[in-house]
């Protein structure tokens, strides 16, 4: 293993957990500050909604969203600085849209939890007392993440944007590929099946970050970004050859 393959990478993640901080953490703070109330969109497919039925053990793929997306940052890098770069853009431009979306026409997704049968009466201030450990895990999410910035969904976002990262790079073995992929779309599914999101929040961030990725790829911007990052990571070691490619 190289290690300057791994440290590389250190800078350009950083970015991305502060785009990540601002983005999505800013207008949920700010929808709360100021009792901003959000538009519920089940109206938009509804019939896929109410087909989609409440899974609770799947908010084990759903909590390990986080660890997942970082290895993935860092698998894509090791292989790939090309990729890498053009991730990066893809992160930076799709982010922004979420963050300002989120602040323009904020979502909210409280009466889809309340399908959940988490609530008494379908109640949302009046949780069940009686939830098991994974029930009560699902409760945990709900009431850290709020029911806001949920068009389009950033869980989605991240997701597919890891394995946009994977697709197609014939350096990066087959089996860590696959295991992307799983973890990946299993992480897409239980955005429905823990009711954190409606259908079309994930079909727009799929359509956000596929648009974003062919349209930015190879520009000039993610060669300015490898280029101001490839600098920086040499000016402290932590390049693996200062080739700006």
């Amino acid at each position: 293993m190289d290690k300057k393959r791994i440290t590389y990478v250190i800078f350009p993640f950083m970015l991305i957990g502060l785009m990540l901080f601002i983005t999505y953490f800013g207008p949920q703070w700010y929808s709360e500050t100021f009792g901003v109330v959000g538009k519920d969109y089940s109206w938009i497919f509804k019939n896929f909604n109410n087909l989609v039925p409440f899974l609770d053990w799947t908010i084990y793929p759903y909590v390990i969203a986080y660890p997942v997306w970082m290895i993935g940052v860092f698998v894509i890098g090791y292989y790939s600085k090309k990729k890498l770069y053009n991730v990066l853009g893809v992160v930076i431009v799709t982010f922004l849209i979420c963050g300002a979306w989120y602040m323009l026409f904020q979502s909210d997704v409280e009466s889809w939890r309340t399908t959940s049968g988490l609530f008494i009466n379908n109640d949302y201030a009046t949780p069940r007392t009686d939830l098991n450990f994974t029930e009560s895990l699902v409760m945990m999410i709900y009431m850290a993440a709020g029911p806001r910035n949920a068009l389009p969904s950033m869980h989605t976002l991240n997701s597919w944007i890891c394995i946009i990262g994977v697709r197609g790079n014939k350096r990066i073995p087959k089996w860590i590929v696959i295991l992307t992929w799983v973890f990946n779309i299993a992480i897409i599914v239980s955005t429905q099946t823990t009711k954190q999101h409606y259908i079309i929040d994930s079909i727009v961030a799929l359509a956000l970050a596929e648009s974003a990725y062919w349209i930015l790829r190879n520009t000039k911007f993610t060669k300015w970004l490898e280029k101001i990052f490839t600098k920086l990571n040499s000016r402290y070691g932590l390049d693996w050859d200062g080739i700006i490619r």
